[in-house]
Order: structure tokens, then C-alpha cells, then sequence
């Protein structure tokens, strides 16, 4: 982008990827660090982009306001200019749509699906979230 001068931001870096996942606690510290240097096989998915702003201030409100209703993982992804909430991993579209009209019944608005890197885990651990 010609006119956007990443020297005349004035937001903080974000500490991305963000992932809300309340599985882990500060006493399940080891299996997380175990968990997070697992090799995992990265594919090409899809995931719900439920809001993007160009405040980080207000894409942290959102995120608050996101977690208390739903029981995914959402990534907060930084693409220049924009802060982008992204929700779940689906392997295929159509689990993606079924999930979209799931959210669209929860009164959630502009919601669409975009097509993303996603993990996969191995064996039972699909509920293990972590970003891009």
C-alpha cells in the first residue's frame, strides 16, 4: 500500500498470533510447552473471520466481548492496516458454513469465511488450539 506509512502508526505492535483457549492453566504449564513444540501438520483450512478493525484498543474489546460467547479458538491476525478476528479451524468449506450459520443464529454480523493456514494435531488433541 503506497499511502500507508508504518512509521506514522501510533497502536502498539500486537502480541500475535492471540489465541484464547481456556484449557490450559499456569498449572498445566509443561504439557502446554510440550504441546506447543509437537510438530503438527500445517494445511490449508478455512476459518470465520468474525471483525476487523484498524484500532488494537477496540479489536481487544471485541476479542473480550468474542470469548465469553463462543468455545473456539480466536486468532487475532495484524495484516497492515488491519486487525483481523479470526475463529475456529475447518479442514473443509462445508464445516465452515455449517459453523457460519451457527454464528449467524447467534446474532453475530458479518460473518464470512476465509480461507487460511490451519493446524492439524495429531491423534486426540483436535480441541488444542494454536495460531498460524
Amino acid at each position: 500500500l503506497f499511502w500507508f506509512d508504518m512509521n506514522t502508526v501510533l497502536d502498539p505492535m500486537p502480541k500475535t498470533p492471540k489465541i484464547l483457549d481456556d484449557v490450559f492453566g499456569a498449572s498445566q504449564l509443561k504439557v502446554f510447552d510440550s504441546l506447543y513444540n509437537a510438530k503438527t501438520a500445517s494445511e490449508v483450512g478455512f476459518r470465520l473471520q468474525i471483525f476487523e478493525t484498524t484500532s488494537v484498543d477496540e479489536a481487544y474489546a471485541f476479542l473480550g466481548k468474542f470469548k465469553d460467547a463462543l468455545v473456539d479458538t480466536i486468532y487475532m491476525d495484524f495484516q497492515a492496516p488491519l486487525y483481523k478476528l479470526r475463529y475456529g479451524n475447518f479442514v473443509t468449506r462445508k464445516e465452515a458454513e455449517i459453523q457460519k450459520r451457527t454464528l449467524m443464529k447467534m446474532d453475530f454480523e458479518n460473518v464470512w469465511i476465509v480461507r487460511s493456514r490451519i493446524d492439524q494435531y495429531p491423534s486426540s488433541s483436535a480441541n488444542i488450539k494454536k495460531s498460524d
